[in-house]
């Protein structure tokens, strides 16, 4: 069945030729009516017939392209793009392109339009040869077009490309705000020094990361991989140097580098000093990951029954589904008979609700997912996911 969006504007499409070209022609189009008037009820046969394909070939055909009926031809090629008739809105935009009374700038507009649609269909390598063009001959298109092949590089994983793009746009355009340019070339120089570190190349990681800070000093991602390459290299010290940053560069993110922090205070054999700093981090950013590995040094010091009373005493003040999993596993472990039946029963209803349960989300449009992405796949922006808070979360 015809989309009732796209009957509606190609009938209004149809019509706004109808009537423009009267207002152009005057007494001309009375007699060119006859050669032309047949195609606008052709059209609107089509439309009524449900044949979408012919419909969009008729209004190419019947309506003019000049300047006043550009907007129309324009609209009706994004809103196919947008219902996924890319073939369609293609044959609009490049229709437009072949016609020489449109003004410089317009025909810019219809070619980042294709563009798009080639992006939207797949074809990057032919919408990064129309985007370069807006681009050399400073198109006033030249941000969105810089925007779009930052896009497609990111796709491609090509970060100096993508560096190269985003250092050329202006500095009020790139996302929504500055924040947002420096945010995603901090992490395409992240990308780099992941790069990098698989080939071993320290010194290119080292300095990739320091642009990245260079970028944007709240960098977390700049921090966590800078901590991985010291405490890989064996340097505890400056690794925990740098990843004691973390809780000021975003509270939200401590979770994520709790792994290796700890990793680097048990290779130096410092038990003092993790307990020290999770008691540090527990009275200012409380999360249920922190409780659990403080629980640990407890456990370790003492016992298990000190360990899940110390889980026990944070689960009252802030109870997470994540708590209760851990005291049930402790209490299981010194329980038998029916009590250990009915706890094994609650862990196994506690562990489905977990897995249930999305760990993070980002910040901006909500996405869900069981890990950390630093590119939101849903929204395309970087740093945005964090672990998620509250009963079902940290």
């Amino acid at each position: 069945m015809v989309d009732i969006g796209l009957f509606g504007l190609i009938m209004v499409a149809i019509a706004a030729g109808f009537v423009l070209g009267w207002r152009q022609r005057g007494r001309r189009l009375q007699q060119e009516n006859q050669h032309y008037g047949p195609k606008y009820f052709k059209g609107l046969s089509y439309l009524l017939n449900e044949q979408a394909d012919s419909a969009v070939d008729a209004f190419i055909e019947s309506l003019e392209v000049n300047s006043d009926t550009l907007e129309t031809h324009l609209a009706l090629g994004n809103l196919l793009r947008r219902k996924g008739e890319i073939a369609k809105a293609t044959r609009i935009h490049q229709n437009l392109l072949a016609r020489p009374s449109l003004t410089t700038p317009q025909l810019h507009e219809a070619q980042l339009e294709l563009a798009r649609d080639f992006i939207r269909a797949g074809l990057l390598d032919r919408a990064e040869g129309l985007l370069h063009e807006l681009v050399d001959v400073n198109s006033q298109y030249k941000s969105e077009a810089l925007t779009h092949l930052i896009e497609i590089y990111q796709d491609e994983k090509d970060w100096e490309k993508a560096i190269e793009a985003a250092n050329q746009i202006g500095q009020r355009r790139f996302g929504r705000n500055t924040g947002e340019r420096a945010i995603a070339r901090a992490h395409f120089c992240c990308e780099l020094a992941e790069d990098a570190m698989e080939r071993n190349d320290l010194l290119t990681a080292r300095r990739q990361l320091q642009k990245a800070l260079g970028f944007d000093r709240q960098s977390v991602r700049a921090s966590l991989l800078w901590g991985q390459l010291e405490h890989g290299q064996g340097n505890e010290r400056e690794a925990l140097k740098i990843l004691q940053r973390i809780p000021h560069q975003d509270p939200e993110l401590v979770v994520e580098s709790l792994e290796l922090v700890c990793a680097c205070y048990e290779r130096l054999g410092d038990s003092k000093g993790l307990q020290r700093y999770l008691e540090e981090l527990l009275a200012q950013y409380p999360s249920s990951s922190l409780v659990i590995k403080m629980a640990e040094q407890v456990r370790w010091a003492r016992d298990d029954y000190a360990a899940a009373d110390f889980i026990a005493e944070h689960l009252r003040q802030r109870p997470t589904i994540k708590l209760l999993n851990r005291l049930v596993e402790l209490y299981l472990l010194h329980s038998e008979g029916r009590a250990r039946d009915n706890l094994q029963l609650l862990k196994q209803l506690v562990d489905q609700v977990l897995e249930a349960k999305p760990s993070h989300h980002c910040r901006k449009c909500g996405f869900t997912g069981n890990q950390l992405h630093w590119l939101c796949p849903s929204c395309k922006t970087w740093g945005s996911i964090t672990p998620i808070t509250g009963v079902e979360g940290e």
